[in-house]
């Protein structure tokens, strides 16, 4: 059966969604070599700031 010449061959993408992507590209910022700056800075006002600081210590 594996011999078998008359199946179609099998399409090289199998899907055109997230899954798409080659498996040894990186998702968002994690892989390695300069950073892509394209996206715009977090903002966050002191107050935001503070509480988040306090969570995190009181851990």
């Amino acid at each position: 059966m594996a011999d078998d010449d008359t199946r179609e061959p099998r399409p090289t993408k199998i899907s055109n969604g997230p899954n798409a992507r080659p498996r040894d590209a990186t998702i968002a910022q994690t892989g390695p070599g300069l950073p892509n700056d394209t996206s715009s800075p977090v903002e966050i006002d002191e107050e935001e700031a503070r509480r988040i600081e306090e969570k995190i210590r009181s851990l």
